[in-house]
């Protein structure tokens, strides 16, 4: 099969839409049937299976206004209190934590005020150390380079005469 057959398989079967005259004999009613859930209603205190529930019909859609109840004045002005006192509970908190941390940052200011001399005392102390080994090793002569073998001159590599 030559692929300009396949092709024209393929395109006959895309353009071929006709219907026939027996497509369309059965015909749905004009009339649509309700579809959705039913709605039943009843006075209030009536059981699931008491007589008195009424059938309303289908539910098409559904719209909910709810009001809420009036607030009592009472409860929002305590409200408004309770926010008010969290509002300055909280400014209090703040208010103390600062002087805690400038209490401890003056107390670690002084603590190291009160080390600095002992600290330049060691820092002196270890330098005068350091001089004091520097002065009693006498200078010593280039050694050989850890970083090169030892059959190596430690001034590199010899030189080679061409």
């Amino acid at each position: 099969m030559r692929s300009e057959d396949i092709l024209a398989q393929i395109d006959d079967t895309l353009d071929d839409w006709t219907v026939s005259d027996d497509a369309m004999r059965s015909r749905p009613s004009d009339e649509r049937e309700p579809t959705g859930p039913r709605l039943w209603i009843a006075p209030v205190g009536t059981g699931p299976r008491d007589d008195g529930w009424e059938e309303v019909g289908h539910i098409a859609s559904i719209d909910f206004h709810i009001e809420p109840p009036e607030i009592d004045p009472e409860f929002q002005q305590r409200w408004q209190e309770l926010q008010e006192y969290l509002v300055r509970a909280a400014a209090e908190r703040a208010r103390l934590a600062q002087q805690v941390m400038e209490a401890f940052v003056r107390a670690f200011t002084e603590s190291i005020e009160a080390v600095r001399p002992r600290i330049e005392e060691a820092g002196q102390a270890i330098a005068d150390c350091a001089k004091a080994v520097e002065e009693a090793t006498p200078p010593q002569r280039p050694g050989r380079r850890h970083d090169r073998p030892a059959w190596q001159s430690p001034y590199g590599p010899a030189q080679r005469r061409r």
